[in-house]
């Protein structure tokens, strides 16, 4: 599957398997990630072969550290998005822990700093990969996310 820049891609499946796939072209064409997720950047790691010079990888926990974002900080999430947007001509933005950051802020505001950043992406020619498994989500918030999608892959049946 080839992505279109610009574009934000919506990904429901349990395990992010077709998102790292994705991922994974993409990375392989020269293109650079910012991997934001529930997992830590070690689990990562030791699952996926990612370059370590072609992605960054965040870590959503209220932990100190320099791979973490806290959760309950909606701004910090942004200001690490903008800043690898600025960065990072046509880069990649992953996010794979769309119920965490829901846990400690809610849905809505959740949905509206996804929904800034996929204006962002649109204008930048950069992408938004969001990675979520359904059955952590409410039916609701899942059909709100698939209508700010330009794209939903969805496995999951």
């Amino acid at each position: 599957m080839k992505i279109a820049t610009g574009k934000m891609y919506l990904f429901v499946e349990r395990v992010p398997l077709r998102t790292h796939q994705v991922l994974r072209k993409e990375l392989s064409e020269g293109r650079k990630a910012l991997y934001i997720s529930k997992n830590s950047p070690h689990l990562l790691r030791t699952q996926l072969d990612f370059d370590p010079d072609t992605i960054q990888m965040k870590w959503l926990t209220p932990r100190p550290g320099l791979e973490c974002i806290p959760p309950m900080n909606l701004a910090e999430f942004e200001k690490y998005v903008d800043r690898f947007m600025t960065e990072n001509k046509s880069g990649i933005v992953v996010l794979n822990g769309v119920e965490v950051l829901e846990m400690w802020n809610g849905f809505k505001p959740v949905l509206n700093v996804i929904r800034r950043t996929q204006e962002k992406v649109s204008g930048n020619g950069h992408n938004l990969l969001v990675s979520l498994d359904p059955k952590t989500q409410f039916s609701k918030n899942l059909n709100d996310l698939q209508e700010i999608s330009d794209e939903v892959i969805s496995s999951y049946t």
